[in-house]
């Protein structure tokens, strides 16, 4: 396929989150760029008028409406396909880039050829650091990760601290992780060429599947601390409502299951994937007795971001 000579092709998916959309649209359009870029947003068949407020806000936008949900890794795909760029930026909708944010990223990859991609530190609102940056799933990830009680309340463990690696940001030195969130995540073209789109399967996990694939091919992943993006987490859209909840913790453990079995290199029969199923399920019990507490407490309304 012929590129033009666009560098970067900005790629969102986005499910009835207008504002955040539109917040996230503002900051691409409002802050001057010396990259020639495209924008490619994908409606997955959002019911709040978000395609039409593309269509009248931003006429610059590509825009891309599909008739129903066909689900983040599809309509992610679906725009990486027509894309012009040399370089891919996969943005959440819910995300504001920070001036320079992508310059900075596309300068440390052409001049990094080992890096197969950079991923933003994500932030709040308010500076603080999100857990951007993170080792590639295993069984430790279950009791130290961003969702584990552990890290919650002994955040400073040195076993959390190995899965989730924000904190050597501090320097404000690019490293290399496990994997970046796919919130603002860019990759060369010729990368995906190699490794292929995203799996469709995934949801959560996508962005540590993506990188697990860059990793395999003898490539770095880094994140790049100067490189910030301010992260709404929890206005995207994509999950309110009770059912959406619902679907996402099923969706969450489904998708462990699913990047497990295709990383692990072992038989379902292996003594630790019989192990992993089991933690896996009980897991998925003791969440969703947590969350249908929550949901009868009223005190569990989030809309996470995609």
């Amino acid at each position: 396929m012929t590129r033009s000579s666009t560098d970067i092709s900005i790629i969102i998916a986005t499910l009835n989150a207008r504002g955040a959309l539109a917040r996230n649209l503002e900051a691409i359009f409002a802050t001057p760029m010396s990259l020639t870029f495209e924008v490619w947003v994908v409606d997955d068949g959002s019911t709040d008028g978000t395609a039409d407020m593309v269509a009248e806000r931003f006429p610059e936008v590509r825009l891309i409406v599909n008739g129903r949900n066909l689900g983040y890794g599809h309509s992610c795909n679906r725009a990486i396909e027509r894309a012009e760029g040399r370089l891919i930026h996969l943005l959440n909708n819910d995300v504001e880039l920070l001036p320079g944010t992508l310059e900075r990223l596309a300068a440390f990859l052409d001049a990094q050829p080992a890096a197969g991609c950079a991923g933003s530190l994500l932030v709040n609102e308010d500076g603080s650091i999100q857990a951007s940056a993170k080792a590639l799933p295993t069984m430790r990830s279950a009791f130290f990760g961003g969702r584990s009680w552990i890290s919650r309340c002994l955040p400073n463990n040195r076993f959390t601290r190995l899965e989730l690696q924000h904190g050597r940001a501090a320097d404000g030195v690019p490293f290399t992780t496990g994997y970046v969130s796919g919130a603002s995540l860019l990759v060369p073209r010729v990368v995906i060429d190699e490794i292929g789109l995203l799996d469709e399967r995934l949801f959560y996990f996508n962005d540590a599947d993506f990188c697990k694939r860059i990793w395999d091919t003898g490539r770095s992943v880094y994140c790049v601390p100067d490189a910030r993006s301010i992260h709404l987490n929890h206005h995207g859209g994509s999950q309110k409502g009770l059912a959406r909840r619902t679907w996402a913790l099923v969706v969450f453990h489904r998708g462990a299951y699913i990047y497990s079995r295709k990383h692990s290199g072992r038989a379902l029969w292996h003594p630790q994937q019989l192990l992993m199923l089991t933690g896996l399920a009980l897991r998925f019990v003791a969440a969703g007795a947590l969350q249908l507490t929550r949901e009868l407490a009223g005190v569990d309304r989030r809309a996470y971001g995609r």
